[in-house]
């Protein structure tokens, strides 16, 4: 049932509950208000809900973790408040969790890293506390881990590399402290890495540039310090170089030239050196031969 993008207004009816059959259920882009009712839930053979772009209100009823053939649940761009239930970690088919732009708090509860077949985890723009949980690194088939504008603390999770066919990390806007596990270099897979505005410290690891797809790569205003490896400015673009404000790492061959510079200054200070002593030495034979 596909009821999508009209101008429907008021509450879920209730009498869509009777219809038991119901694979799709489709509402988003609508004007409906009200909570999202529990009985959906109830609906055994649903296997996606779409409720996006409303302006629904309430908590998220721990009831749709009783829909085990739940492939794709949309509930973004509305206003739904309190914490993500753990039940939806119930959800065995579930491929497409997107709860991004509503007002959700507390932490990401670690029962999602239960999810086998989920390929897309949608929960930024929200109000979410709390640490990423490093059993998020479980989830053979994500491709795209999104927790973007949140308030999350703590350390990235090394977990997160084992992610094997993860496409795009995103993790800015957050209050993530630590390093940048240098682990994250084997995403084979990734092509986008955004792990701007958090209170990142320490260096950039060169690991990231054995990630061979990378073609995205944000890290400014953070609190890296030392230098920006040469093998990241491809990835990283010259406006980003510039916001990090960072300088570029030496090149090998630049290191190995500026070496050899100072290696020749300083066979040259020596034989100055030598040429100082040898004549130290003769003057003081000339003043020991001197008649007394």
């Amino acid at each position: 049932m596909h009821l999508g993008s009209n101008r429907l207004t008021g509450e879920i009816p209730p009498e869509l509950g009777n219809l038991s059959n119901l694979e799709v259920l489709g509402l988003g882009g609508n004007q409906m208000t009200g909570e999202i009712p529990a009985w959906l839930g109830n609906l055994a053979n649903l296997r996606n809900l779409f409720l996006t772009n409303n302006q629904l209100t309430g908590e998220i009823p721990p009831e749709l973790g009783n829909l085990a053939n739940m492939e794709v649940l949309e509930l973004y761009d509305n206003q739904l408040t309190g914490a993500i239930p753990p039940q939806l970690g119930n959800l065995p088919n579930l491929k497409h969790l997107y709860l991004t732009n509503n007002r959700l708090t507390g932490a990401i509860p670690p029962e999602l890293a239960n999810l086998p077949n989920l390929v897309a985890l949608h929960l930024h723009v929200n109000q979410l506390t709390g640490a990423i949980p490093p059993e998020l690194g479980n989830l053979p088939n994500l491709k795209d881990l999104s927790l973007n504008n949140n308030q999350l603390t703590g350390a990235i999770p090394p977990e997160l590399s084992n992610l094997p066919n993860l496409t795009i990390l995103n993790l800015a806007h957050n209050r993530l402290t630590g390093e940048i596990p240098s682990e994250l270099g084997n995403l084979a897979n990734l092509t986008a890495l955004y792990l701007n505005n958090n209170q990142l410290t320490d260096l950039i690891p060169p690991q990231l540039a054995n990630i061979p797809n990378l073609t995205t790569l944000r890290l400014h205003a953070n609190r890296l310090e030392g230098c920006i490896p040469q093998s990241l400015r491809a990835p990283l673009g010259s406006a980003q170089i510039a916001l990090l404000d960072l300088p570029i790492c030496a090149a090998p061959a630049d290191r190995l030239r500026a070496l050899e510079t100072q290696f020749a200054n300083l066979a040259t200070l020596l034989s100055a050196m030598e040429a100082q002593l040898i004549d130290l030495a003769n003057r003081l034979t000339a003043l020991e031969s001197a008649p007394r």
